[in-house]
């Protein structure tokens, strides 16, 4: 972009800059993207630029804007950019220690939702967020379900940051408990054994195998350790379930996000495990099962092992 004097730079110039770059780079919804970054920097509604089209644009935000172009032509998400998504019509702050929410994981916050009806007579519904990222899920549940306690878990400690600023953003910190750690391990001082009523995950599905062929937006920027979840995607799954009836109380749920195609092999984990009623799926809005939803048995037997 040529060098222009103070001023001279205008909404309308810039969004044309913007997705002519973005086009040039094979970016999808170029001029989208080159609208929500400019609005985000001008901190209005991308309404506004339409509304005032040549209005001049101060050249200290033209230089952040120019950089945040060349970023989204490189495939930095653009949430990394505008360091903002939207989950169950929330506002949550990401970068690039979080995996970004997707659409998808609403589902099983809303059936969690669902299922907390038939507890209604509980004074408190203790639930567990496994690999909270930026506690999106766990966020939403404090703030969507009144008597929630949330304990809410990652292995990363930069993780766990974002999800304190998120909760602390939706003034719902004192309804969640963040802890640094693998799966169950920091819930031990805690005393929920055997006390909590949903366990809820969108874990790391993804394949050693399949993490090459990911988009680039995805691969290289979204963390790994958020992704990647051994030589079959299976591994943190196979790891909670081994360890879930420590922690549920009798008719507690288990609620997990999958990936395609893996729906049938949890749910055969689950079967094998002998601890829960039928396991059932549900399907996302692209038709593919993608959350999976089972509940402990009243009583564990001697099938359950």
């Amino acid at each position: 972009m040529k060098t222009q004097s103070p001023h001279e730079y205008t909404v309308s110039s810039l969004i044309r800059y913007g997705s002519r770059e973005l086009k040039a780079h094979e970016i999808d919804n170029a001029r989208l993207d080159a609208e929500v970054i400019l609005s985000h920097l001008l901190c209005c509604r991308r309404l506004d630029l339409y509304v005032h089209p040549d209005k001049p644009v101060e050249n200290s935000v033209v230089a952040i804007y120019q950089d945040a172009i060349q970023k989204r032509g490189q495939k930095v998400p653009l949430q990394y950019i505008t360091h903002q998504t939207e989950f169950m019509s929330l506002d949550f702050y990401v970068d690039e220690r979080v995996l970004i929410p997707r659409p998808e994981t609403e589902l099983l916050v809303e059936t969690v939702i669902e299922k907390s009806k038939i507890m209604s007579a509980a004074d408190e519904i203790i639930l567990v967020d496994i690999g909270t990222g930026s506690g999106a899920i766990a966020i939403t549940l404090a703030k969507k379900m009144e008597k929630a306690r949330v304990f809410a878990v990652d292995i990363s400690a930069g993780a766990l940051d974002v999800a304190r600023m998120n909760a602390r953003r939706h003034e719902v910190l004192h309804k969640i408990t963040f802890l640094c750690g693998d799966t169950f391990g920091p819930l031990k001082e805690y005393g929920l054994e055997s006390k909590v009523h949903f366990i809820v995950t969108n874990p790391p599905y993804v394949s050693s195998d399949e993490f090459r062929y990911l988009p680039k937006e995805v691969r290289d920027y979204e963390p790994y350790i958020a992704l990647v979840s051994g030589c079959d995607g299976l591994l943190i799954f196979r790891r909670i379930i081994a360890q879930v009836k420590q922690w549920l109380l009798p008719s507690g749920f288990l609620l997990f996000e999958v990936g395609e195609r893996q729906a049938q092999p949890v749910i055969q984990l689950l079967e094998d495990r002998g601890c829960f009623k039928r396991p059932s799926s549900i399907k996302d809005y692209q038709n593919i099962d993608r959350i999976i939803v089972a509940q402990m048995e009243d009583e564990c037997g001697q099938n359950c092992h």
